[in-house]
């Protein structure tokens, strides 16, 4: 298992925090989410995983599900 550290705007509540979570949580490998919210700037998303994840995959998984950007 390794940690990845992912910087995400757009998050600005719990429910953002919820569905984040729930989104990458249904990649392959990942085994635990964690965030720290920051409602006015970049949250930090903490990614548990089996393999590592790419910058790209993680746009792709949070593309439909609202106004999430990665950054960085």
């Amino acid at each position: 298992m390794s940690q990845q550290t992912f910087m995400v705007t757009g998050l600005h509540c719990q429910s953002c925090v919820r569905v984040v979570s729930g989104a990458l949580t249904e990649l392959p490998g990942v085994s635990a989410v964690e965030v720290d919210l920051d409602a006015e700037g970049a949250s930090t998303v903490r990614v548990e995983t089996a393999a590592d994840l790419g910058v790209e995959q993680v746009r792709a998984a949070l593309a439909d599900e609202g106004d999430y950007t990665v950054v960085g």
